[in-house]
């Protein structure tokens, strides 16, 4: 198949890549560079967190390194954060995105996504004295809530499309975000099942709210460009993952990491 390159665009005084290729370029020049850059944010446990020392740990991590073994690159991990995700991508500073990524509309337009590895919903976590207090919507959003909130995310979109009444209290990044609820600062969050979960698993003062329900129903994969060619390589490497069982032991592990 012919390659294309990827389109230059000005967006300003910013000249951004799009990701439009078509089969095989973007493959073909991790290859040709001999690396895969892993774009990570590293404050979503349990699909990735920067630990103080500088090293990582998470879902997203165990899979880009078998990602590159596979592919027979480097792994190069590239910092981003919620709030510059697609920017930087389209700006061409990673390959791929994977750090515990929604796959949603807005990113489509931009980015590709491989096959999908854990579905979640959003769901609210709180105190667990506070649970009977915040186990509706409607208890939640209320004038006297204050909700917590982590910049750039779905998490953020999501409350402010759907809290009117509420107060939001934001945070940079999802890094402090369950220190605000623990010290006071806020009631609760609604953030995504799995991460609830894992929250509630290795801090026992916190309990999801509402254990039986989600709010909306999405799914993670890794976020990559249009290319056909390294979407069925790296869909090829998940389901071979998934089908000898070591998808579910990289997610069990993960899932027990006290931090």
């Amino acid at each position: 198949m012919k390659p294309s390159f990827l389109t230059a665009t000005l967006l300003g005084a910013a000249s951004l890549v799009s990701t439009s290729s078509l089969a095989g370029e973007a493959l073909d020049q991790i290859k040709q560079n001999n690396e895969i850059r892993i774009g990570v944010t590293g404050d979503y446990m349990p699909f990735s967190e920067k630990l103080s020392d500088g090293s990582y740990v998470g879902i997203e991590h165990d899979l880009a390194a078998i990602i590159a073994d596979e592919l027979g690159v480097k792994l190069i991990l590239v910092p981003t954060s919620w709030p510059t995700l697609m920017e930087d991508f389209r700006a061409g500073k990673y390959d791929i995105g994977m750090s515990g990524i929604s796959v949603n509309t807005a990113r489509q337009k931009y980015a590709d996504f491989s096959s999908s590895y854990y579905s979640y919903g959003k769901s609210p976590i709180t105190l667990c004295e506070h649970v009977e207090q915040y186990n509706t919507l409607e208890k939640i959003d209320q004038p006297s809530t204050t909700v917590v909130i982590n910049e750039g995310g779905t998490n953020a979109q999501f409350a402010r499309a759907t809290l009117s009444k509420a107060k939001l209290h934001v945070e940079p990044t999802n890094k402090y975000v369950y220190d605000r609820i623990l010290d006071g600062t806020v009631d609760l969050m609604i953030t995504d099942s799995v991460e609830a979960d894992y929250r509630a698993r290795h801090h026992e003062e916190l309990c999801r709210s509402m254990p039986d329900q989600q709010f909306t129903e999405s799914t993670i994969a890794a976020m990559m460009p249009k290319d056909n060619e390294l979407k069925t390589r790296i869909n090829t490497i998940l389901a071979g993952l998934e089908e000898n069982g070591q998808l579910d032991k990289i997610i069990d592990k993960n899932m027990g990491i006290k931090l």
